[in-house]
């Protein structure tokens, strides 16, 4: 199961994440809101629109998952000033996202944790495709009243 100090290290990644966005917008106040996070099984299903997937290798193995609604992506997509707000470039962005909380992460935790590049998975994630640890969290949240997942299975 995940230690306490390696959640901290991805809301660490997600926060920075969302903070700098907010910056480039110049708004004001912060606009993400985490909710509590929770344990699941190896079983469940979860995956909201589009999902980033990081493989995790080294003295760690698992995945790490950005999952995020096509509204959410538009608006990440709208901060950087993209024009192009396709099915291709949702894909591109929730991949990108989902590398840079665990890039985060990586220099936190070390050189034994390999991350992989992205892949990005349309709708659900299938537990038989993405094996889950025995018991991974997910940490729902909001950015713009927009709904995300950041899941951790490592």
């Amino acid at each position: 199961m995940l230690e306490h100090k390696y959640m901290e290290v991805f809301v660490d990644g997600l926060t920075r994440y969302f903070k700098h966005l907010d910056e480039a917008r110049e708004t004001s106040s912060p606009s993400l809101q985490i909710g509590s996070p929770f344990l699941i099984d190896e079983a469940s299903t979860r995956g909201l629109d589009y999902t980033g997937v990081i493989s995790i290798s080294g003295e760690n193995k698992g995945h790490v998952f950005f999952s995020a609604n096509s509204s959410l992506l538009k608006i990440i997509l709208l901060a950087y000033g993209a024009k192009d707000l396709t099915t291709s470039k949702h894909r591109d962005v929730v991949g990108e996202v989902a590398n840079t909380i665990a890039g985060n992460a990586r220099e936190h935790l070390g050189n034994h944790f390999n991350i992989s590049t992205p892949s990005v998975v349309e709708g659900p994630i299938s537990p038989e495709k993405y094996k889950l640890s025995p018991r991974c969290f997910v940490l729902p949240f909001r950015w713009k009243s927009n709904q995300a997942e950041l899941i951790v299975s490592v």
